[in-house]
């Protein structure tokens, strides 16, 4: 489901966003200024933004961002590792990929829309998360804004739902066994219900404590393994793409010829 509905939705969302960008495109230079002048200096709260310095506005970042595309997390690698491919290097570079989608595309645009069109002095903090869906009004009308995002966020969160059960499974079966994975499903379950009654600030405070858990760990991992995953890189651009590369070149001189 996630493979076929969630590309599609990204792309009608990416196309929406650019809509929106390019009736606005006058303020974008003023909107680079803006997201690198208080990058490093601080700003004042203004709607749905809470006044920031440079250390909170890089605290915040990181730990947004590592939400979004799960960078340095470990858990993404889960869902990889179940990927019928001939290398492993080829699905790790489709890792890098999501990561630049979600965040330097997506997020950036999000950015810019959001900035572009002011919505972020009108909307109160409190109500910051639809601050997309009232850029969008600005163009498409808030009856089809609203719905879209509405639809949107079901399947993103669904489709996210669904894969993090997944992860909760595998890393229960791999320490526990297929039985204690199986009662993982329910504790998961039960979590999008205790999440739902606590409210977005305590959901976000109490994944900023595990996300260290996590991410610690994880990174200490991936620079142990430097330099395995150098020679699975290495190793792949000599044996496979080199080989695909004179292939597609061969045949692309026989048709040429005939």
């Amino acid at each position: 489901m996630a493979e076929k509905f969630v590309p599609f939705m990204v792309g009608v969302y990416i196309i929406g966003s650019l809509i929106i960008v390019f009736s606005n495109i006058s303020v974008i230079p003023s909107v680079f200024t803006m997201i690198f002048k208080h990058a490093f200096t601080p700003i004042s709260a203004a709607g749905g933004f809470a006044g920031a310095g440079v250390a909170a506005a890089i605290r915040w970042g990181l730990a947004r961002g590592t939400y979004s595309n799960e960078a340095g997390m470990g858990t993404a690698p889960i869902a990889h590792a179940t990927a019928k491919i001939d290398h492993p290097a080829k699905q790790g570079f489709w890792g890098i990929f999501e990561v630049i989608v979600d965040t330097l595309i997506i997020c950036t645009i999000t950015a810019i829309v959001i900035l572009g069109t002011g919505v972020w002095k009108e909307v109160k903090r409190e109500q910051a998360s639809s601050m997309v869906t009232e850029a969008w009004s600005q163009v498409f009308g808030s009856q089809l804004a609203g719905t879209f995002m509405a639809v949107s966020l079901f399947f993103f969160v669904l489709s996210t739902v669904v894969i993090i059960i997944f992860y909760g499974e595998k890393q229960a079966e791999y320490l526990f066994g297929t039985t204690f994975s199986k009662v993982m499903r329910f504790i998961y379950v039960v979590a999008i219900f205790i999440g739902a009654i606590g409210g977005l600030k305590f959901v976000w405070q109490f994944l900023d404590i595990l996300l260290a858990l996590i991410v610690v760990p994880n990174v200490l991992a991936l620079i142990l393994l430097n330099n395995d995953v150098r020679e699975v890189t290495n190793d792949y651009f000599t044996r496979i793409y080199k080989k695909n590369r004179s292939s597609s070149q061969s045949n692309s001189s026989e048709k040429q010829a005939e």
